[in-house]
């Protein structure tokens, strides 16, 4: 028999890094989704501002509303240089059956989890997650459409509406092309052993390490969209884009085609979907080219 919805665990993970103005607005975020969270797991990668001592105020905060949350904190001396490893950190230390990253400046609606969660009454789902929406500082939208729109460079359409699919068709049919998955917080995804290993390689990705995790999940079984808004990305002024990026995320980009064109059995009008978009990052990011 599938077990009930309210029997399945969920660990948010919280990796923090110089965001101590957001920590007890994130948790309380968490403590107020209609679908509970059993564990919270906050990770400070060797922050340089005061986040240790909001963590601890926010650990006494979960405290007094659920006791019997399970909390953990892990705080590096040192920086890991990879928010990849801190993922891999958390999913370490995860006891749940699912896991949900919540990065600390993004934002939920209090109904995030109970929707991305419903898909998984499906055995087979390994991971599901929901529409985006991108704000800046004050948590005004900073672009008009959602993020699953915006990131639909060959408005292919797809994903318009909510959908279950085994995660290979996913693969060839959006992932092998670009990340179609707007933003970590937004996913929610099945606790297995195979998670670390994948994270192995992800580390090795200084940009495109989400995007080659998702893939490697996806091979595991099924995947899930809601095409709800229920996910908020903050961006920044000072994360905007440099050509040096531009350059690394482009030979990380190239690098994942390379790959999933070699794992998998790509279907033509994906290659072909494949050498359109290298031309069109080409040309957009003003790349040079070998």
């Amino acid at each position: 028999m599938i077990p009930s919805q309210k029997s399945k665990t969920v660990t948010a993970i919280l990796p923090n890094y110089n965001y101590a103005k957001h920590v007890l607005r994130r948790v309380k975020e968490v403590l107020s989704q209609t679908y509970p969270v059993s564990e919270i797991i906050i990770l400070d990668d060797a922050s340089t501002d005061n986040s240790v001592e909001a963590i601890k105020k926010a650990v006494i905060e979960i405290k007094k509303f659920n006791p019997k949350i399970n909390v953990k904190v892990k705080v590096n001396k040192e920086n890991s240089g990879n928010v990849f490893s801190q993922w891999q950190q958390g999913i370490k230390l995860a006891t749940s059956d699912y896991i949900w990253i919540c990065e600390l400046d993004d934002s939920a609606k209090k109904d995030f989890l109970r929707e991305v969660m419903r898909p998984f009454e499906n055995r087979n789902v390994v991971i599901s997650y929901c529409n985006s929406k991108s704000i800046n500082k004050n948590g005004k939208p900073v672009i008009k459409d959602d993020l699953r729109k915006f990131k639909d460079v060959l408005r292919r359409g797809r994903g318009l509406g909510g959908y279950v699919v085994d995660g290979i068709d996913e693969i060839d049919k959006n992932l092998a092309v670009y990340n179609s998955i707007p933003n970590v917080s937004a996913v929610v995804f099945k606790n297995q052993a195979r998670l670390v290993d994948i994270l192995n390689t992800a580390k090795k990705f200084k940009l495109c390490g989400d995007w080659y995790f998702y893939i490697e999940v996806c091979k595991l079984g099924k995947i899930a969209y809601s095409s709800r808004i229920l996910n908020f990305h903050r961006i920044h002024k000072r994360s905007v884009t440099s050509s040096t990026d531009y350059q690394k995320r482009f030979e990380e980009t190239k690098a994942i085609h390379r790959y999933v064109n070699k794992s998998l059995n790509l279907s033509n009008k994906t290659k072909e979907r494949i050498v359109k978009i290298e031309k069109m990052l080409t040309k957009n990011w003003e790349i040079e080219e070998e």
